[in-house]
């Protein structure tokens, strides 16, 4: 957990495109005698990471909708900077970043857990928007900042979608080839593990996804490619049935669909609205995130610390993807852990005679080392994002006293830990329970409506399907919701697993019995399947948290 490398895949072209979409634009930037803005451009260069591994068809988008949040951000940190220091150096003045960061974090960090668009999250745009904050004193204005970062997304954008020419279909066509070869080691290894499922699943997911986002499903025929992932998804179900030694009940056993394609997710609306949900996960991560961050920065300040905005990084690090207590523990241990490596890497390059042209190729050396981690294992990729940030620091003071940079890093980390360790694990802590039974609620309530509509419309008629898809989506934060309940509380998780289990078995089920019934158009059977709905509703109590 700790020093894990677990596989991701090949993400060294990634790392390279990471380093070029920075590189190029701050060395013609510094040629042409614009010396402290070509540091600035990386801020709006970290808008390449959140386009590795998508379509192309959907990567430009992705990146330009990133990038504008980043350069959105920098403005934001730069304008609240310049309240501060026209306002003075008072505590209440110091608080005005600290609130900017806080309310960034809650929104960044919500939309992000709602969309559930996993690594790198909203870090980086609150890790931008705090150096930021400290352009003002610099003499750096807030517009200035916002074209430099401007310029970086410009070529984030370039750098991402460079691949097109040569390969338009290589990200899809790798999303398919590493599940295809997850699935394979998963169905051929006697041996097999339990990690071997959750890895050759989460593959499956993931190449669903991107087969989607590239448009290969669309139109009467279907491509090759999605033929191969159709047929090895058809493979891992019928491996999994067998190892779990499943024994088909015939009153309730549906027949297997045969050539159906799993559904898209829902739309982005869609997702951010049904999380605006007290109960939600969403919900719940944006809160502590918010808290934390805001505790963080405030006590900082209280004790006279230099940079608040160190505190309210290591807080949002390790809980911006809504870890359970057991993995944010683990992530607060990454957290501190790479912040001390990364300090001493930052004192080496700090201590050196490199300047100039060198600090930039450094700089590109870091986000490479950063893209190639941040999936695989957060402490190693703190290693390299603290010295990376505190660099770009360096702009607004430079010739700062070394043991002061480095005490006040490691101070306010632990800050930012430790007040990420009492949203954790005081904060909301029945909430882990609330989103299970809300997630199942949810599954209810769509399967319901779904039966409803099956009375009237065939399984495939346009309202058929949004409601199909918005279960199957529903289904899988669910089983999220589950997995966080066991890791958080196992006993009580125990309590409820079979209560969950049946609103799991029932959604699926229906599922499979639209898919199997779409050549008749309408389930014959649906007051069959609206009995079953009302039992295992009777037996759900959302009222019950144990």
């Amino acid at each position: 957990m700790l020093f894990g490398l677990p596989a991701v895949g090949r993400r060294w072209p990634g790392g390279l495109r990471s380093a070029l979409a920075f590189g190029v634009p701050a060395i013609l930037a510094w040629l042409l005698g614009f010396h402290t803005e070509a540091l600035l451009v990386v801020s709006g260069s970290f808008a390449v990471i959140y386009g590795e591994g998508r379509p192309y068809r959907s990567r430009w988008w992705v990146v330009l909708t990133a990038g504008a949040a980043l350069v959105a951000s920098v403005w934001l940190g730069a304008t609240a900077g310049r309240l501060a220091l026209d306002f003075g150096e008072t505590g209440w003045a110091r608080m005005i970043p600290v609130t900017v960061l806080s309310v960034l974090a809650l929104v960044a960090v919500y939309v992000v857990a709602a969309l559930r668009l996993g690594p790198p999250g909203a870090f980086f745009f609150v890790l931008v928007c705090a150096v930021a904050s400290y352009l003002p004193a610099a003499d750096i204005s807030a517009t200035r900042g916002a074209v430099c970062a401007a310029i970086g997304v410009a070529s984030a954008l370039v750098v991402a979608m460079s691949g097109v020419v040569r390969d338009p279909r290589g990200p899809e066509r790798a999303a398919v080839g590493a599940a295809v070869a997850a699935i394979e080691k998963y169905t051929t290894s006697p041996t097999a593990s339990v990690g071997d499922r959750h890895t050759a699943a989460s593959r499956l997911h993931a190449a669903w996804a991107a087969v989607y986002e590239a448009g290969s499903t669309r139109g009467t025929s279907r491509p090759a490619l999605v033929q191969t992932l159709f047929d090895a998804h058809l493979a891992f179900a019928a491996a999994t049935r067998a190892r779990a030694g499943a024994v088909p009940d015939p009153e309730s056993a549906v027949e297997s669909p045969r050539d159906q394609l799993p559904l898209a997710r829902p739309g982005i609306g869609y997702r951010l609205k049904r999380s605006l949900h007290r109960d939600s996960h969403a919900a719940s991560t944006a809160i502590r995130v918010f808290c934390a961050a805001a505790g963080a920065g405030e006590i900082s300040v209280a004790m006279g610390l230099s940079r608040p905005d160190w505190a309210i990084l290591g807080a949002v690090l390790v809980l911006q993807q809504g870890p359970d207590r057991v993995h944010g523990t683990y992530r607060g241990m990454q957290r501190l852990g790479g912040t001390l490596v990364g300090v001493v890497l930052f004192s080496a390059i700090y201590l050196s005679p490199l300047t100039g042209l060198a600090v930039i190729v450094v700089l590109m050396v870091l986000q490479f080392a950063i893209e190639i981690s941040v999936a695989r294992n957060y402490g190693l990729a703190v290693t390299f994002i603290t010295p990376l940030a505190l660099l770009m620091g360096t702009i607004s003071h430079p010739g700062a006293p070394l043991g002061g940079i480095v005490v006040d890093r490691v101070v306010e980390t632990a800050v930012g830990v430790a007040l990420a360790f009492a949203a954790l694990w005081l904060l909301l802590p029945g909430a882990f329970r609330r989103a299970l039974l809300w997630s199942d609620r949810r599954v209810l309530e769509l399967t319901d409506r779904l039966l409803t509509a099956l009375r009237s419309e065939n399984v495939s008629a346009a309202a058929t399907m949004e409601l199909r898809r918005d279960i199957q989506f529903e289904l899988v934060g669910a089983a999220l919701a589950g997995a966080e309940a066991a890791h958080n509380d196992r006993r009580w998780a125990h309590r409820m697993w079979e209560r969950h289990a049946e609103v799991d078995h029932l959604g699926y089920e229906l599922l499979a019995r639209c898919w199997t019934a779409d050549d008749v158009g309408r389930p014959n059977d649906i007051d069959q399947w609206q009995r079953r709905h009302d039992t295992v509703t009777g037996k759900f109590d959302s009222r019950t948290l144990g």
